[in-house]
This record gives C-alpha cells, sequence and structure tokens, in this order.
C-alpha cells in the first residue's frame, strides 16, 4: 500500500527517465514515508485499537501489541530503533528519485519527503515521544524544510 502513494505521485508528476527504474524508487520512498507514519502514530493508533508495526517485529523485540500505548520498556525502544533504521534504508533508495523528477515536482516532493525524513531524525532522537502523541515539526521547521527543496538542497 506505501508504494502506491509514491506511484500515484510519479504518475502525476511524470519523468523522462525510465519509468520503470521511477516506480521502484517511488515505491521507496513510499515505504519511507508510511514507515514513519507508522511510528508517529503508535499512541494513536493503539487507542482505536490498531496496530500497523509488523507482527514479526513485535516479536522479535518481545512487545505485547496491547500495551504498546504504555510500555516505555527498553523492548519498545529497540523496536522502534529498529523500525527507523529500516525507514532510513528506504529513504536513502527512495531519494534517489528526486534527480529523475523535474525540477518542480522534486522540491514538492523534496520537501514532503524532507518533513517526513525530519520527523523520523526527532523519533530516533526519543523513541518514546511517540507514547505520549503524535510527534511534529513545527510551521517554522516545516517552512525550512520546504525553502531546502526549493534550493534543492535536500538530500
Amino acid at each position: 500500500m506505501a508504494g502506491s502513494i509514491g506511484r500515484l505521485s510519479l504518475g502525476i508528476f511524470g519523468t523522462s527517465y525510465d519509468a520503470a527504474a521511477a516506480a521502484e524508487l517511488a515505491d521507496s520512498l513510499g515505504v519511507a514515508l508510511q514507515l514513519t507514519n507508522i511510528l508517529r502514530d503508535i499512541r494513536e493508533d493503539h487507542q482505536t485499537g490498531r496496530v500497523y508495526l509488523p507482527a514479526e517485529d513485535l516479536a522479535k523485540f518481545d512487545c505485547d501489541p496491547g500495551t504498546l500505548d504504555q510500555s516505555a520498556a527498553p523492548e519498545f525502544t529497540r523496536l522502534v530503533e529498529f523500525e527507523v533504521e529500516r525507514a532510513r534504508d528506504w529513504y536513502a533508495t527512495g531519494w534517489k528519485l528526486l534527480a529523475m523528477l523535474d525540477r518542480r515536482s522534486a522540491a514538492c516532493t523534496g520537501a514532503m519527503a524532507g518533513i517526513y525524513r525530519r520527523l523520523l531524525d526527532r523519533i530516533a532522537a526519543e523513541p518514546t515521544a511517540v507514547l505520549r502523541g503524535r510527534v511534529s515539526l513545527s510551521g517554522r521547521e516545516k517552512a525550512a524544510v520546504a525553502v531546502k527543496a526549493l534550493a534543492g538542497r535536500l538530500g
């Protein structure tokens, strides 16, 4: 599902490069964005009876899905750190898509991905913050990322 957002965006923006290669990179960027979103919303999702973290990862780190919203245990921190690294790997691959887009499309995509990547960095700095509420950036931080994206200085 995550890759579909990237592909939909690619369909709107288009590329003059190899469409199949661009689609793979769009998928990677979509997965990175979705993983960031899942991490950001752990508490909120749990409160509505949803858990989007992979069951195999929950088991691997001995995390009980029933107590995710109240678990500041070291196992939970390790799980979040694992998912952060996974998302960073997806960003590293997906970020290559920007070079395949025209300047305006790359700026738009870069701003969106840059904001989410900055969110991921904030989660990485304090994994249990996701248990207290939705991690977010200020309007000023978002604007700074957007300006960098417009100037082509993200990456």
